[in-house]
């Protein structure tokens, strides 16, 4: 009976150490916790193997014993170790966790009492049995410690079940198998436990151990990467993005994915179904053979789809065919979204008309196939579009677009070209004979009069530049064609009676001159040629009081150039700061040079003029103000010349400027008086001390009898207001006389001098007769 109890342990012992070297095999491979926790479980199943050899082949009491206390705290000793496999097969924490501090605090005290059976026999006790040959074993029997150790050890395998019921509810469904594998190995090691309490000399718990690691083993070498590989496959099946449809050797389908259902519009489960439809959609196909497809279908009251549609054969490793799948990609959204791509890179998206570079092309595409037709490049503009906008939003102003590219449409024709260019920038362009532009500025006119998008009225400018392949020069591009058309725009851009301008080429060469002037100006002021000319200011008794200093410029090829040839341009771009610096210091020059005579030069004023863009440009109290005090001039001297217009704009922080220069001493003449729109409010709020009437205002009338009353008016209401005038445009004695007679002080004109340079203004007599 005993050879038979060791042939069952060295069975169990070979089953073992197979366990053990396949073990450290794979734990060179995988190296992870969970290889490591489950070789230190097989080694330890190794002490209680070792008790139970000991218990079996001893004929002594007290090697028995030991074999028994070394079986029961090899039993200690696997209860730890599993418990820790099960931490880390799960994926938690066991060191420093209360999963270790309850392990150590109950198989501490299981072993301590374990070891101090020897002495108190609370454990266990044992008595011989024999054998029917006659031999005999020590039986272990059981006491009260036993079964309170036992129970502590049967707690800690309930807490590793309840570690492993604990991950299945965090984890999908899919995993569950492998857990609940683990748990069967845990409720077979509890089980066997129960072995501990029967009366033979082999522990049949070992058994139990034995079958759990082999489990153990399985699932964590095996079942981790070949059945879950196998669920996952599954899964990105079930889950792919394409449509799958799965078929056997003989083409019958065994499987199609949800998505495969989806793609095709088939509401029943059955995958032959899915097979019909899509040999409807291909129209036929040889499922023996790999292909790739791109297609297209379209089911009653849906949209079009796109599929891209693989059919592949599949075979094992001796290249035996086992199959075929189809992989259905829907290339619906991509193919929609591709041709918007394409759409929007050849149109505006607000407007749907062309864009500028679909525009460039259909233009030159045009001129080509018609080489000989002149054609219209017509370009719209939508005044204060940015002030538009600003005041009334953006929702107003996208609606404001749209209707200016409808509008365009009404008369533009099959050969014509239309495009937003940019921003409220669109243009047409069309044969020069289909287009008749009276009815263009008649839809434009009639489409805008009546507009209710805003409150304000709408101004639309429509630019027209006429070319030809014929006589189109080769550096004209679609874009100068562009260019062209605004110019014209500009020439009337402050018109709103005019609708449409066509280029010519005056408003080109206006456009070269502005461009000419703007980069010589630097360079001019630097060689001299900016020159300061003075036109004298009597006094009504005919003495000198001085005079207004204005600007030539003595070009060197163009001559002396009138102001009118460059001043409107630098009011434009700003650039007349510049030279409004430059003469502000020349009149300085001018009146330190004359403080030193005696001649009577020395009482003379100088006036000068300050445009509205200097209050922008320049900080003009800082600017005037040096420059007297770098050339020591007396303020006094020099008078400033403003236009009611240059402080209206801003007119606190303009008003406020003005009077620190009152206060620094300088006098403050308001001129253009009755040239422009000037209102009697503006005597009343502005700093003024001098008001300059522009003759201009009697030339300009139809009624010259009502325009002198009104003038007479004006120089008693300002003589009331003790301030004096300068009546400047005085061009004949009537006019000097006449104005002599209601009271003017101060008379500036042609009558007395037009405007000199320096040299023969100091030759003017001091007294006019």
């Amino acid at each position: 009976m005993r050879i038979q109890y060791l042939g069952e342990l060295i069975i169990i012992s070979l089953f073992l150490v197979a366990l053990i070297v396949a073990a450290v095999f794979k734990r060179k491979k995988y190296f992870e916790r969970t290889a490591t926790s489950l070789f230190n479980v097989l080694i330890s199943i190794i002490v209680p193997l070792a008790g139970n050899t000991l218990v079996v082949t001893s004929s002594y009491d007290y090697l028995a014993s030991s074999g028994y206390m070394l079986m029961l705290l090899g039993d200690c000793f696997v209860c730890y170790n599993l418990l820790i496999f099960i931490m880390d097969y799960c994926g938690f924490r066991f060191r420093h966790s209360p999963v270790q501090f309850i392990a150590i605090t109950v198989l501490g005290a299981v072993t301590l009492s374990i070891i101090l059976n020897p002495f108190f026999g609370h454990i266990f006790g044992m008595e011989q049995v024999y054998f029917s040959d006659g031999s005999y074993y020590y039986a272990l029997i059981p006491h009260w410690g036993m079964l309170l150790s036992f129970s502590l050890i049967q707690s800690l395998f309930v807490l590793m079940i309840a570690i492993l019921i604990d991950k299945c509810l965090k984890i999908s469904s899919a995993y569950h198998e492998r857990y609940v594998v683990i748990m069967i190995a845990m409720l077979t090691c509890m089980a066997f436990l129960f072995f501990v309490f029967a009366r033979n000399s082999i522990n049949r718990t070992l058994i139990g151990y034995v079958i759990s690691g082999f489990l153990l083993y399985v699932f964590t070498f095996i079942y981790k990467p070949l059945f879950i590989r196998r669920r996952l496959a599954d899964a990105v099946v079930e889950n792919h993005t394409d449509g799958i449809i799965f078929y056997d050797t003989d083409a019958n389908a065994l499987y199609a994915n949800d998505r495969a259902y989806t793609i095709l519009n088939i509401k029943s489960g059955n995958p032959d179904k899915c097979t019909d439809k899509l040999l409807e959609i291909m129209g036929g196909a040889d499922l023996g053979a790999d292909f790739d497809i791109a297609t297209k279908y379209k089911d009653e009251g849906k949209e079009l789809t796109y599929l891209r549609i693989n059919h592949r054969l599949m075979k094992d490793k001796r290249d035996k065919e086992v199959g075929s799948f189809f992989s259905i990609h829907d290339d619906t959204e991509q193919v929609n979204l591709n041709a918007k791509r394409k759409y929007l890179s050849t149109h505006d998206e607000l407007t749907g008309l062309s864009n500028r570079f679909s525009f460039e092309e259909q233009v030159n595409d045009l001129l080509e196939a018609n080489p000989e037709t002149p054609f219209y490049m017509i370009v719209s503009d939508i005044n204060d579009f940015k002030m538009i906008n600003d005041i009334y939003g953006r929702e107003k102003a996208d609606q404001i677009l749209k209707k200016m590219g409808k509008d365009l449409e009404l008369f533009s024709h099959a050969g014509s070209a239309i495009c937003r260019w940019r921003g409220d920038i669109f243009c047409a362009f069309a044969k020069k004979e289909e287009i008749e532009l009276s009815a263009i500025e008649k839809i434009i006119k009639d489409a805008w009069a009546n507009s209710d998008i805003i409150s304000s009225p709408i101004v639309i400018h429509i630019g027209v530049f006429e070319t030809s392949l014929k006589d189109k020069n080769e550096s004209i591009t679609v874009s100068g064609m562009i260019d062209r058309a605004q110019l014209a725009i500009a020439g009337i851009k402050n018109d709103f009676n005019r609708c449409i301008a066509i280029y010519d080429d005056k408003l080109r060469e206006d456009k070269l001159w502005e461009q000419q002037i703007t980069s010589e100006l630097t360079g001019a002021i630097a060689g001299g040629q900016i020159i300061p000319y003075l036109q004298p200011q009597y006094a009504a008794n005919g003495r000198l009081e001085g005079g207004e200093v204005l600007v030539r410029w003595n070009h060197p090829t163009e001559g002396l150039l009138s102001p009118f040839k460059f001043i409107p341009i630098f009011e434009k771009n700003g650039l007349i700061a510049t030279i409004d610096a430059f003469i502000w210091e020349e009149a300085c020059k001018i009146l330190a040079n004359w403080a030193k005579k005696t001649d009577g030069h020395e009482k003379l004023n100088l006036s000068i003029n300050i445009s509205p863009k200097d209050f922008y440009f320049l900080d003009i109290y800082k600017v005037i103000t040096s420059l007297v005090e770098k050339y020591n001039v007396s303020p006094h001297h020099l008078h400033l010349e403003i236009t009611e217009s240059s402080v209206m704009n801003n007119a606190n922080e303009h008003i406020k400027a003005i009077n620190n220069l009152r206060e620094y001493g300088f006098t403050v003449e308001m001129d253009d008086f009755g040239s422009g729109y000037s209102s009697l409010n503006m005597l009343k709020d502005m700093p003024v001390d001098i008001l300059k009437i522009d003759m201009v205002f009697l030339g300009k009338t139809a009624d010259y009898k009502k325009s002198k009353i009104i003038l007479n008016s004006i120089v008693n209401m300002a003589n009331n207001l003790d301030m004096p005038q300068i009546t400047e445009g005085v061009e004949t004695k009537e006019q000097f006389d006449m104005l002599k007679s209601m009271g003017c002080k101060l008379f500036q004109g042609y009558f007395f001098s037009k405007p000199v340079p320096l040299e023969e203004f100091e030759k003017l007599p001091l007294v006019w007769e």
